[in-house]
């Protein structure tokens, strides 16, 4: 099950949670008021970033950039 980030429409808390993809866009309940009337935020980890030639490279691989 993904992990989806929702922000709670009641108190603005803003909480993660392991739901279903048929259920991602359901009403979670908050942690911190126990309304159910979260909205499903699109998190910065679920946008993905393509690799730039502009990030800094690997110090300790001979190819000079990595995945590390």
């Amino acid at each position: 099950m993904p992990l989806y980030e929702y922000k709670c429409g009641k108190c603005g808390c803003v909480f993660e949670c392991l739901v279903a993809r048929a259920d991602a866009d359901s009403k979670q309940e908050c942690p911190e008021c126990g309304a159910a009337r979260s909205v499903r935020q699109m998190s910065a980890f679920s946008v993905g970033a393509a690799k730039s030639s502009s990030l800094p490279s690997c110090p300790t691989c001979t190819t000079g950039s990595c995945d590390l």
